[in-house]
């Protein structure tokens, strides 16, 4: 009797340990092809950026990292006057999706766009800004820290030195009693 009871709790232990084997599904690989409109665009210009190609209709992420850029609209990766990350989220309409991407107006140098789906990236595509102008005069020089910033800092400098000499006055003050 108790070696069926053990024999009937050993075997219902491997059926509830052993479960999960089965419901796993296949993973199929995340597959596609990567392309854009143009490798080059002037600041303020756009560039469609496509994945075509995909393994299945999951959602479809690009995203963008670099000085000048900001949060973008639903159907496009837009630049704003600051260094930062953007990404939009595009469902695949027959394996394929595409999402337009607007170089900073003051953009320079090069921008990688990465697709990824389910965590995986699938390709990324470069653009590099081109100049568009061809000014020969001097670079600008020169700091730009808003006046209103040096004059907090100062007067942060000013309340920490107050602060520390008052802790050094009630110092001595305890010290001489």
């Amino acid at each position: 009797m108790i070696k069926r009871a053990i024999a009937i709790v050993g075997l219902a232990g491997a059926i509830v340990l052993s479960g999960a084997l089965a419901a796993n599904a296949a993973t199929y690989p995340v597959t596609g092809t990567v392309s854009t409109s143009s490798s080059t665009a002037a600041p303020g210009s756009s560039v469609t950026i496509t994945v075509t190609d995909l393994a299945n209709d999951d959602d479809v992420i690009f995203s963008v990292t670099g000085p000048g850029i900001g949060s973008g609209s639903l159907s496009s990766i837009v630049a704003a006057a600051t260094t930062g990350t953007t990404s939009v989220t595009k469902t695949p309409v027959d394996s394929a999706a595409s999402a337009t991407f607007t170089v900073p107006t003051d953009g320079s140098g090069t921008y990688t766009i990465l697709v990824t789906q389910d965590g995986t990236l699938v390709g990324s595509v470069a653009v590099t800004a081109t100049s568009s102008s061809s000014s020969s005069g001097l670079a600008v020089t020169g700091g730009t820290t808003p006046v209103a910033a040096v004059w907090v800092g100062a007067g942060a400098l000013g309340l920490g030195g107050v602060a520390v000499a008052a802790a050094t006055a009630r110092r001595r003050a305890r010290a001489q009693r």
